[in-house]
């Protein structure tokens, strides 16, 4: 991965993860959608409020492992990725060359909200106590 461009993302399918094959070697397309948020003061607290424009990203996952994860997800899943651009250049339909930029995602994580995995509030309240016993 080029670490001078290096990208972490966020965001939502906009459709089911399309596995590819070419020239004997699986990848997973992706199309994914953001929005910013951006902080509004209201009175003395501050909130923060979306964006109302979506961006459109495009990302191929090729390494074995992240391939197995992103070929699951589906349209609406919530995902993070970290990755790299990649630039590809092309002619528009006027003849201007234009350069289109791809995510080369290296890991790609599905975030599912209200996992069992997640600790309680109770449980990490215990294991502070416990951490603080035993540093005592």
């Amino acid at each position: 991965m080029a670490y001078n461009c290096k990208i972490e993302l966020n965001g939502n399918l906009g459709a089911d993860a399309k596995l590819l094959e070419k020239e004997g070697k699986n990848f997973v397309a992706l199309r994914i959608a953001t929005r910013d948020s951006y902080p509004v003061k209201e009175g003395d607290t501050t909130i923060w409020k979306d964006s109302k424009n979506t961006l459109w990203h495009d990302v191929l996952v090729f390494r074995p492992n992240a391939v197995a994860i992103a070929s699951k997800l589906v349209k609406g899943d919530r995902v993070e990725i970290i990755g790299s651009l990649s630039y590809r250049p092309f002619t528009d339909e006027n003849g201007h060359k234009k350069q289109q930029a791809t995510i080369i995602a290296s890991l790609i994580n599905k975030v599912e909200f209200g996992s069992t995995d997640n600790p309680s509030d109770e449980e990490i309240s215990a294991i502070a106590d416990e951490a603080e016993n035993i540093a005592a």
